[in-house]
C-alpha cells in the first residue's frame, strides 16, 4: 500500500485542518478546499506550497474528494475526529484527542502542515457556505485552463482565453 495520497495521509492533513480550525465544525466539501490551499498556498498569495505547483494540481480535488472522506472516516474510527449533524448535512469537527495525537507525529512533513494550517483557517473562515461549491468549480477550472494550454499552440491558448473570457 502506497501512503502518498492515501486515505490516511489524507486523513492526517484533514486532522490537522480540524485541529487548527476547533473547536469548528467542517463539511466535507469545505475540507476538500482547505486541503487544497494546505498543498497550494503559494498560489494564494500565502505561505510557500507544500506541494509542487504541477499543471494538475486543480485537477486533484475530483479525485480528492473520494479518497478524502475515506480519510476522515478512519480517523472517525480512531476517535480523533467527531460527527456533528448540521442544517448543511454532516460536519467533521477535531475530537479532544485530536492535539495530542498529532503532537506525538515528529515529522517535519506534519510540522509544515501544521504551521499552513492556521493560515489556511484563516483564510476559509471568511469563506460562505453557499461559495464553498463555486470555489471547487473555480479551483477545478483553473486547472483545466492549465492543462489546455500547457500543450497547445499559442493559437489555441488565445481561443481557450476568448472564450473563457466571454462566459
Amino acid at each position: 500500500m502506497t501512503t502518498l495520497n492515501s486515505p490516511l495521509e489524507l486523513g492526517v492533513r484533514a486532522l490537522v485542518l480540524l485541529t487548527a480550525a476547533y473547536p469548528a465544525s467542517v463539511t466535507l466539501d469545505k475540507i476538500t478546499v482547505m486541503d487544497h490551499y494546505l498543498l497550494h498556498s503559494g498560489d494564494l498569495d500565502g505561505p510557500e506550497s507544500i506541494a509542487p505547483a504541477l499543471s494538475t494540481r486543480g485537477g486533484e480535488t475530483s479525485v480528492k474528494r473520494s479518497v478524502l472522506e475515506h480519510g476522515l472516516q478512519l480517523m472517525v474510527r480512531a476517535g480523533l475526529v467527531d460527527l456533528r449533524p448540521a442544517a448543511d448535512g454532516l460536519r467533521f469537527q477535531a475530537s479532544e484527542s485530536a492535539a495530542p495525537f498529532l503532537q506525538l507525529i515528529r515529522s517535519s512533513y506534519i510540522g509544515q502542515l501544521r504551521e499552513v494550517a492556521g493560515w489556511v483557517v484563516s483564510v476559509t473562515a471568511l469563506l460562505a457556505p453557499e461559495n464553498v461549491r463555486t470555489e471547487l468549480t473555480k479551483i477545478a477550472g483553473q486547472w483545466a485552463l492549465e492543462v489546455q494550454a500547457d500543450g497547445a499552440t499559442d493559437e489555441l491558448k488565445a481561443g481557450v482565453v476568448r472564450e473563457v473570457s466571454a462566459s
